[in-house]
């Protein structure tokens, strides 16, 4: 579906916008607007990761925007994040994507050709779809840290079950796609060429923006690791603490069961086997090397609880 969202005579410009078009639409798009084939290509690709590109008179530029719908286990680009392709010349800007977005929704709203006539140009345009990509990371970053903040309460409350292992990976697999995401827009801005002064503090603002997201995004990936690699070593632990308890067991048992298998070997010679007291005694003999067990065990201080 094509409509004009935004149009002047002086100077002239045409935002055109482009919903869901399919191949052989994208195609005549292409013919129509004399865009480059394989920029057309890079529309067709569901995956395609931000970039800039400069043809001839033509920008083109894809971002990816954070898809509102995704769910919580959504760890891919499809499955995370929505595409939108940009075509700029200096009368002209073409967007192409395949749903519905919120940001774009806010621009047409904001630019359409029968608002206030707000000044529009294709930086202005370009600077705002940029901001608005940005922006749509803010929530699922917020996310990611209330969840991590759930997940490490989770982890060290002794009350609470333990989070699973997957849910820890699925979170640093999002937190690694936005971040990944946040660093290629990041650099889609810095290849933007300014088409004056006027154009520089917008620019400045977009560079800011995307440093404070990179940096959110890069401090939460540096704490879901550290927290993934804590839970491998908790888990490590509860290992060796069940292997802790299961030797002083066997350090136990092991010397109590030499003993009642030497007295149950079935020799006829065995004074202690008809003595009256040989049952006692080797009883005896059984509690005290447990308890010297014991008292050795306690003076190395293995047999206290130790903390993680």
């Amino acid at each position: 579906m094509l409509h004009t969202v935004y149009r002047s005579e002086n100077p002239a410009f045409a935002w055109l916008d482009v919903v869901a078009p399919t191949e052989a639409e994208l195609r005549e798009l292409a013919a129509k607007y004399e865009l480059y084939p394989t920029a057309v290509h890079d529309c067709l690709d569901p995956e395609h990761l931000p970039k800039y590109e400069r043809i001839g008179d033509t920008t083109f530029l894809i971002l990816r925007v954070h898809d509102p719908k995704a769910t919580d286990m959504a760890s891919t680009v499809q499955e995370l994040t929505r595409k939108i392709a940009i075509f700029k010349r200096h009368d002209l800007m073409l967007t192409i994507h395949r749903a519905e977005l919120p940001q774009l929704q806010e621009l047409r709203q904001r630019f359409a050709t029968n608002g206030r006539g707000e000044e529009c140009n294709g930086l202005v345009l370009v600077a705002a779809l940029v901001n608005g990509a940005l922006d749509s990371y803010e929530k699922p970053l917020q996310h990611a840290e209330d969840s991590l903040d759930a997940l490490e309460e989770g982890l060290f409350s002794p009350t609470k079950k333990t989070p699973s292992l997957r849910r820890i990976h699925v979170l640093k697999r999002r937190v690694s796609l936005i971040k990944r995401m946040l660093w290629q827009t990041q650099s889609v801005i810095q290849r933007l060429v300014p088409s004056g002064d006027r154009s520089l503090p917008i620019l400045q603002d977009l560079r800011e923006n995307a440093e404070s997201y990179h940096f959110w995004a890069d401090q939460l990936h540096e704490e879901v690791t550290n927290l993934l690699g804590i839970h491998v070593a908790l888990a490590e632990h509860k290992t060796n603490e069940v292997m802790r308890v299961l030797t002083i067991f066997s350090a136990f048992f092991l010397p109590l069961t030499f003993i009642v298998g030497v007295y149950g070997m079935n020799f006829d010679v065995m004074p202690e086997l008809r003595s009256r007291w040989g049952y006692p005694v080797v009883l005896l003999l059984m509690a005290a090397v447990c308890a010297v067990i014991f008292l050795w065990f306690r003076r190395r201080g293995w047999l206290g609880r130790s903390d993680p």
